[in-house]
């Protein structure tokens, strides 16, 4: 038998071993339960419990197994889910084309593109805007829609944020922000490389939609650059 143990180990499997070591040690290798105050009883209750536990163990293993096959042929390239999915595109987008009505196709749960899409439109609020930090050659930024609880939140309608750098020595003047030089960006937070950027910047953000429309310019953010 292993040497002592002054805790029981915590992965089932070990649990088993030991518990199997300790069945051994008093049924198979001599030694008498009542010289380690226990009694055949006990070691009767053990070898059933043992017994028991063993075949639970056996059988969440063989359903752990059974189970990975099994989504595996599900979800493999090719499998089952993915020939299901490819049917169902097949089906809907010839339905969208047939002489069915709209009505008729929406009853199988289908709809038609809008042949006049109402266009989105640009929103009219600029993004939060703000500087997460500011490190050797990078500007860290975020932007999200204004008021909203979510910190990486972004306008429905569009499909980022142009961020313009103006050269923060000279004086603030009204437009510098269209003519200065700018970047998009599409998900927040974004790192800003600022190898090239003046010592002092004033950063602007704006909301951009899939047409190019603009929104207005965020009010600037001063930031010195490492």
């Amino acid at each position: 038998m292993a040497n002592g143990m002054k805790f029981l180990p915590s992965r089932k499997a070990d649990v088993l071993t030991y518990a199997t070591q300790v069945h051994d040690a008093l049924t198979t290798q001599g030694i008498n339960p009542t010289l380690v105050g226990l009694t055949a009883g006990d070691v009767t209750e053990l070898g059933t419990l043992l017994t028991a536990d063993k075949a639970s163990f056996d059988a969440a293993n063989a359903a752990k197994l059974d189970k990975q096959a099994k989504t595996q042929a599900m979800n493999a390239p090719g499998a089952t889910h993915a020939q299901l999915v490819a049917k169902l595109r097949n089906m809907a987008n010839a339905a969208r084309v047939s002489n069915a009505s709209d009505d008729a196709i929406a009853a199988i749960g289908i709809s038609r593109r809008d042949p006049r899409p109402t266009p989105k439109t640009v929103p009219q609020e600029p993004p939060e805007f703000t500087v997460d930090s500011v490190k050797p050659g990078i500007v860290n930024v975020r932007f999200r829609t204004a008021g909203s609880a979510q910190p990486r939140a972004r306008d429905a309608s569009t499909i980022g944020v142009q961020i313009a750098v103006v050269n923060g020595a000279a004086a603030p003047v009204a437009g510098e922000a269209d003519s200065a030089p700018n970047q998009f960006v599409s998900r927040s937070p974004v790192s800003l490389d600022s190898t090239n950027m003046p010592d002092q910047v004033r950063l602007y953000a704006r909301w951009l939609t899939q047409r190019g429309h603009t929104g207005p310019w965020s009010i600037p953010l001063s930031v010195s650059v490492l």
